[in-house]
C-alpha cells in the first residue's frame, strides 16, 4: 500500500508550480513582523486556497516585542523601508550600499537614521575599541575582529552610529553574497553585511579620513500572521496530522525556508487532486497546515490550542518542512530526515524514512542522497517535543547547506527534484498518518527493514569511539529496534531503559510553562555566565542541542550525570565533561531546572 501511494504521490505534485511559489515568495524580505512577511502570507493565503484547503486564514498577533505565549515573546515589528550607505573618499562617492538591489546588505533591527539620513566618520575598529573617538562614527570592523565579545556594546556606549562588516559574507572573494547581521530588537545601532571586496574600499576610505552617508528608515506597523488550512477528514473525532513550515526570512530565502512554505502547498496540491481523481483518497483525520515566523509562530498557535480557553485538541503527530529543495550539488548538503525526540517513542521516524528512501529510489537517475539525523532541534519541530507538548515530530531539511543565511541562497539554488521528493514524501506520510497508517504486516515490515539499517548504522557509529560509551550507545539502539518492534506489533508498553553509569547526586527537574524556549532560558541568567554559553554555541551550534536535551531530560528521577549520558547517546556523541558541566551549571543557573529537594 505505501509503495503505491508514494508512486501516486510522486505523480500528483505540482513540481513546476511548487517551483513558481518558490519564485514568489523569494521576492519578499520576510522578518517576522514586517510587512514583507504580511504579504508573503497573503500570498501564501490565495495559494492554500487555490490548491484546495479549506478553513484557509490568516491569524494576526501583535509585533510589540512582549512576552505573549508562556515565555516567548512576539516580534517586535520591523520593515526596512529603505536603507543606504554610501562611503565617499574626499568628494568622490567609492560605493553604495543599497538594500533594495543587495539583500541581507542591512542587518535586522537596525535603528532607523534621522530623517534624511545622518552623517558619519568612518573609524577602523581592530581588536580593541580603546583609544579611537567613535562618537558619532560608523565602526569599519573586520571578519577577524567582529566575533569579539562585548563589541557591539562597547560601540553603542562610544556613541558610534552603527557598524559595517564582511564578517557573514560567504562565497567566492568577487560574489556578492552578504550573509545576515541580526541586532537586538532594541538596538540603537545601525549595521550594514558587505562582501570582503566592498569591506577593503570602506577601509580604503577609512584611512584616508573619508565620511559615509548612512539612511535606515523603518516602518513599525505589521503585525505576525500565521496562516492556516486544513484537508478535512471524515471523522471529527479522529486525531489530526498538522504540517509546518516556517514562512520568515530575509530575502531571497530560497532554500530557508521558501522550499519548505513552496513544499506544503505542494502536499496541499497534491492531496487534493488525489481526493478529487480517486474515490476513498479521504482520510479519516484531518490534515492541517501552518505557515508562519520561525518558533514564535508555532508557539502561538500552540497557545490558541492548549493556552486558557484554547482550540482543541494538539496533533497526533508534525511534520516540519525547512531547508527542503536544496541542490544537493551546488549546495553541499544530503537531504536529512531528522527523527523525532526519542523520550516518547513513535513509528513516525520509520515511516518517514521509509517514504524518504522511496522517493530517492524513485529518483535514482538524478543526484544526490539522504541520511537520518538524531533529534537537533532547530526549527519549528522543537516546541512539539517538549515534554508538556510531547507530539512526535519528525523534519525534513538540508541542514549543512553552504548558503544559508546569505544572498546566495537564491532560487537558482533549488532543485525541481529535490522538491519533488520533499512535497511527495511529505505528502505520503501525512496521507498515511491520517489514514490510520499502513496495515499492521506492513508496518511490520517496515520497521524490520528500519531496524536492520539502524544496526548497521549504529555499528559504524559506535565504531568512531571507545569502548565504554560505544557499548552502552549499541546498547541503546537494540533496546530502540525492539522497542520500535513492539510498537508495530501493537504493544504500547515501554521497557526499562538501559542503565547509565552509577552515579550519586540529586535528582533534576524541569521547571519551566510552555514549550522550552532556550532564549528565554539564556535571558535568565547573568551577563557573564549568558556571555560564556553564547561563545560555546558560536564555537558548536550543536551546544542548543544539549541545552534542548538536557532540559528535557530533566523528569525528577534522573540524576545530573544520568541526563548527560542519555542526550550523549540521543545525540551520538560524546560529550566533553568540561562542556557539559558549563551547559548544565547554566541550566541550573538560570532556574529551568533544579535538584529534587533543593
Amino acid at each position: 500500500m505505501t509503495n503505491s501511494l508514494l508512486q501516486h504521490c510522486l505523480r500528483l505534485v505540482p513540481t513546476d508550480e511548487v517551483i513558481r511559489h518558490v519564485e514568489q515568495i523569494c521576492r519578499y524580505d520576510r522578518y517576522q513582523g514586517s510587512t514583507g512577511l504580511e504579504q508573503a502570507a497573503q500570498l501564501v493565503a490565495e495559494a492554500a486556497t487555490a490548491a484546495g484547503l479549506t478553513d484557509v486564514r490568516i491569524d494576526r498577533f501583535p509585533a510589540d516585542g512582549t512576552a505573549q505565549w508562556w515565555s516567548w515573546r512576539a516580534p517586535v515589528s520591523w520593515t526596512p523601508v529603505a536603507a543606504v550607505l554610501d562611503v565617499y573618499d574626499g568628494p568622490d562617492r567609492v560605493i553604495r550600499i543599497d538594500h533594495a538591489e543587495q539583500p541581507f546588505s542591512v542587518a535586522t533591527y537596525s535603528a532607523p537614521t534621522s530623517a534624511g539620513g545622518c552623517d558619519a566618520g568612518l573609524v577602523r575598529v581592530g581588536p580593541s575599541t580603546d583609544g579611537l573617538e567613535l562618537k558619532g562614527a560608523l565602526a569599519v570592523v573586520e571578519r577577524s575582529c567582529f566575533g569579539r565579545a562585548h563589541l557591539l556594546e562597547e560601540l553603542s556606549a562610544a556613541g558610534a552610529v552603527g557598524f559595517v562588516t564582511d564578517a557573514p559574507w560567504k562565497g567566492t572573494p568577487d560574489a556578492v553574497h552578504t550573509g545576515r547581521i541580526e541586532l537586538p530588537p532594541d538596538s540603537i545601532l545601525s549595521a550594514f553585511s558587505v562582501t570582503p571586496a566592498q569591506l577593503d574600499r570602506i577601509a580604503t576610505a577609512a584611512d584616508h579620513g573619508g565620511r559615509a552617508r548612512m539612511t535606515v528608515e523603518v516602518d513599525r506597523s505589521a503585525a505576525m500572521p500565521v496562516v492556516s488550512g486544513v484537508l478535512p477528514g471524515t471523522d471529527a473525532s479522529a486525531g489530526e496530522i498538522w504540517l509546518t513550515g516556517h514562512l520568515c526570512h530575509p530575502r531571497p530565502g530560497a532554500n530557508d525556508n521558501a522550499s519548505g512554505v513552496a513544499a506544503l502547498l505542494g502536499v496541499a496540491a497534491a492531496l487534493s487532486a488525489g481526493r478529487r481523481a480517486v474515490a476513498g483518497f479521504g482520510t479519516r483525520g484531518s490534515i492541517r497546515f501552518f505557515w508562519g515566523p520561525e518558533f514564535l509562530g508555532q508557539a502561538a498557535v500552540l497557545h490558541q490550542y492548549v493556552g486558557s480557553g484554547g482550540r482543541g485538541r494538539l496533533p497526533d503527530a508534525v511534520i516540519n518542512l525547512d531547508m527542503v529543495g536544496e541542490d544537493q550539488d551546488r549546495c553541499a548538503s544530503p537531504f536529512v530526515v531528522e527523527r523525532p525526540l526519542d523520550l516518547s517513542p513513535s513509528l513516525l521516524g520509520p515511516l518517514a524514512e521509509h517514504y524518504v528512501a522511496g522517493v530517492f529510489a524513485a529518483t535514482a537517475d538524478h543526484p544526490g542522497s539522504w541520511q537520518p539525523s538524531p533529534f537537533l532541534g532547530f526549527s519549528d519541530h522543537a516546541l512539539y517535543a517538549d515534554p508538556g507538548i510531547d507530539r512526535p515530530a519528525v523534519q525534513f531539511c538540508h541542514p549543512a547547506d553552504r548558503f544559508n543565511h546569505s544572498a546566495g541562497d537564491a532560487p537558482d539554488k533549488v532543485s525541481p527534484v529535490e522538491m519533488l521528493r520533499s512535497t511527495a514524501a511529505a505528502a505520503a506520510l501525512a496521507q498515511t498518518l491520517a489514514g490510520g497508517g499502513p496495515d499492521e504486516a506492513e508496518v511490520r515490515r517496515i520497521v524490520d527493514r528500519w531496524c536492520e539499517r539502524e544496526r548497521t548504522r549504529g555499528r559504524a557509529v559506535a565504531s568512531g569511539h571507545g569502548s565504554p560509551w560505544a557499548q552502552r550507545y549499541l546498547t541503546r539502539v537494540e533496546a530502540g529496534c525492539d522497542l520500535l518492534t513492539a510498537l508495530a506489533a501493537g504493544d504500547t508498553e515501554r521497557p526499562a531503559a538501559p542503565p547509565s553509569p552509577s552515579a550519586n547526586g540529586p535528582a533534576i527537574a524541569r521547571d519551566w510553562s510552555g514549550p522550552l524556549n532556550l532564549r528565554a532560558m539564556m535571558a535568565d541568567l547573568s551577563p557573564g555566565t549568558r556571555g560564556g554559553l553564547a561563545e560555546l554555541i558560536a564555537a558548536d551550534k550543536h551546544c542548543l542541542s544539549m541545552l534542548f536535551h538536557f532540559a528535557v531530560r530533566a523528569n525528577g528521577r534522573r540524576t545530573r550525570h544520568e541526563i548527560v549520558d542519555d542526550a550523549s547517546l540521543a545525540l551520538e556523541r560524546e560529550i566533553e565533561p568540561a562542556v557539559s558541566g558549563r551547559l548544565f551549571d547554566a541550566l541550573l543557573e538560570s532556574g529551568w531546572v533544579r535538584a529534587v529537594g533543593a
